[in-house]
């Protein structure tokens, strides 16, 4: 799994899964087109914890917010997707450039928090992971006070985000090769 090849450990872990029949190519079609106006509930809580200022357009996708966020889609396989980022914990550290899956699994620079999730559609599921590894024991801290506060929004963002999927994928029609 290309989750665990860049996570292998973790400090912080949330799961979530939905069954689907869905095919895999709809399912992956559905997260990269899927929009904030198909997620309205995902954009108000965005907006909440202040990361939506900027103005988040209904017919966005939310895959492309997140990669002009910082995130990066770094691997992609016939079943699971991979995305990553990482933060800054404090001033000074220096922020890493553009990552694959070696480097993001390498850097250990302190001041960071690695942040990776991934899709992965498997046996009639669509499951979304989400792990976060600190670089050093300070960044932990910090991540560990924000994780409190925004912990059970973070869970109903992924299981939004999952019905919003599957129920785009489910009605997308039937393509032939």
């Amino acid at each position: 799994m290309l989750l665990d090849e860049a996570m292998p450990r973790w400090d912080k872990r949330e799961i979530h899964r939905i069954a689907t029949d869905a095919p895999v190519e709809e399912l992956f079609r559905a997260i990269e087109e899927l929009t904030w106006s198909e997620v309205p509930v995902f954009k108000a809580l965005m907006k909440v914890r202040g990361l939506g200022r900027d103005g988040l357009s209904g017919d966005d996708p939310l895959l492309g917010w997140f990669t002009s966020y910082g995130f990066e889609l770094v691997d992609r396989t016939d079943e699971e997707m991979l995305i990553v980022r990482v933060e800054r914990t404090r001033r000074g550290a220096s922020h890493p450039g553009p990552q694959t899956v070696e480097t993001f699994r390498a850097d250990s620079d302190p001041g960071h928090v690695k942040i990776a999730f991934n899709f992965r559609s498997v046996d009639g599921y669509l499951t979304t992971e989400t792990r976060v590894c600190s670089t050093d024991a300070r960044s932990r801290r910090v991540f560990a006070a924000y994780w409190v506060g925004i912990r059970v929004g973070s869970a109903v963002i992924r299981r939004v985000w999952l019905r919003a999927i599957r129920a785009r994928a489910q009605r997308a029609p039937m393509r032939r090769p």
